[in-house]
């Protein structure tokens, strides 16, 4: 399992004070990006090379609110299902001892420049494939 922290800052909150919920899939993003650059796959999503992953679903179950100046971190894990890479995500808030946010993502690779469908090269596939995945989610 991957993990990231993040602070809420003030531009991510709205005027009742809380982390809008449109942020939630930007903070999702940030650690999914983080987790590519450390897994070693950052290499086949950059945005000039020949490949990119497109998200072809997103979901986002919101349990607690954060706010400004919370540290939240953002615990996920990847694998391989079929031509797509399956990412599922759990959002930490160390003050209230809880999960505030639960998401998954649907990602598959795309020509770049076309954006058409293609697939993942052997190698990425034996990479993706080798990948931790919990039974039991979110972690304990």
């Amino acid at each position: 399992m991957f993990s990231h922290r993040y602070r809420i800052q003030f531009f991510d909150t709205d005027a009742m004070g809380v982390a809008h919920h449109s942020n939630y899939a930007r903070f999702m993003e940030i650690a999914r990006v983080q987790w590519m650059r450390e897994a070693g796959i950052m290499p086949f999503h950059i945005p000039h090379g020949d490949y990119v992953l497109g998200v072809t679903r997103m979901t986002m179950q919101f349990l607690k609110p954060c706010v400004f100046d919370d540290e939240i971190e953002i615990r996920l894990e990847a694998r391989l299902r079929g031509a797509v890479l399956e990412i599922r995500y759990a959002i930490w808030l160390e003050r209230l001892k809880a999960f505030i946010c639960l998401g998954e993502t649907d990602l598959v690779p795309l020509v770049a420049g076309r954006l058409v469908p293609s697939r993942f090269s052997l190698d990425m596939r034996a990479t993706l494939r080798s990948l931790p995945w919990s039974e039991v989610w979110p972690p304990a």
